[in-house]
């Protein structure tokens, strides 16, 4: 028995043994290793290495991310910098551009300066009063030696300065003249649009349309607005008068031009009263000697037509 014990430690050292039958002839027991079936030692080990297989993954997937996006940050703040710095390198060009357009205007006026300090104490009048001299005293030779061609072109060249002089007051003076005619008109006539009770209550054209469409049917004679049957520039044009032969009232001239319009019909606007205040007349037919009573069909419309002859 000593010996069977002994054999079963030995046996159980290794995990599983085969004991020897105690006599002839019995059956031999095998032991099945002491943690088969019963989870123990062996399927712990295998579960930590799984946990620690997944933990070392999870952490190689994690540092992977923190590089990526390390890497990632890193680029856009390289491309910041980038842009940063173009946009630092066009504002100094600006400013390059700027300083060097302040410079070159400063050296334009100090240009200036020193060509206006050369004629510091020259009266203007007395030195054109001196050129007119120069010109008479140089024509006066010239006719002297008997140089018509040279007086002839000097003439010319003083007559063209003359004229050209001449064109632009001429020029100026009509840009002013244009500038008060269109301040008078605005006082005048386009006062007489917006204050006219013939516009607002009997046309239904506004009164800028109204304006825009027949202004050139007036203008102001004499301090007086006069209006014409055709526009500024026809041909033919005519004053609006009255009986007398004077000038008719700006409601009664634009009343006329309204009148003479072909969409005059469409311009006046409608004052018939619709509702209980509405009055209508009776329109009789036109009735022939002879009594129409008892016709009908195509004898009554031939009664209709000879009472219409």
């Amino acid at each position: 028995m000593t010996e069977v014990l002994k054999k079963y430690s030995r046996a159980s050292s290794f995990g599983a043994f085969a004991a020897a039958p105690m006599y002839p002839g019995a059956p031999r027991i095998a032991f099945a290793p002491a943690n088969e079936g019963t989870g123990g030692s062996d399927d712990g080990a295998g579960d930590d290495a799984d946990a620690k297989a997944a933990a070392d993954k999870a952490a190689a997937d994690k540092a992977e991310a923190d590089k990526a996006a390390a890497d990632k940050a890193a680029a856009d703040k390289a491309e910041a910098d980038r842009l940063a710095a173009e946009k630092s390198g066009d504002d100094k060009d600006k400013d390059r551009g700027l300083l060097r357009e302040v410079m070159e205007k400063k050296s334009e006026i100090k240009t200036l300066k020193d060509q206006l300090a050369k004629f510091d104490g020259i009266d203007p009048d007395a030195v054109r009063a001196l050129i007119e001299e120069k010109r008479s005293a140089e024509l006066a030779a010239e006719e002297a030696k008997g140089n018509f061609a040279r007086v002839k072109e000097m003439m010319a060249e003083e007559h063209a300065k003359d004229k050209k002089s001449l064109a632009d007051q001429i020029a100026d003076l009509q840009k002013q003249l244009a500038e008060k005619d269109g301040t008078i008109n605005d006082l005048t006539v386009g006062r007489s649009f917006s204050e006219s009770k013939f516009i607002g209550e009997d046309l239904v054209l506004p009164r800028a349309k109204a304006r825009a469409i027949y202004s050139s049917h007036f203008e102001v004679v004499d301090g007086k607005i006069v209006g014409y049957d055709k526009p500024a520039g026809a041909k033919d044009r005519t004053q609006i008068i009255d009986a007398a032969g004077k000038p008719v009232s700006f409601d009664e001239a634009i009343k006329r031009i309204i009148d003479a319009d072909p969409e005059k019909d469409s311009l006046y606007r409608d004052k018939a009263k619709a509702g209980a205040g509405s009055a209508s007349t009776k329109v009789e037919a036109p009735k022939d000697k002879k009594e129409d009573k008892g016709l009908f069909g195509a004898a009554r419309i031939l009664a209709g037509l000879n009472a219409a002859k």
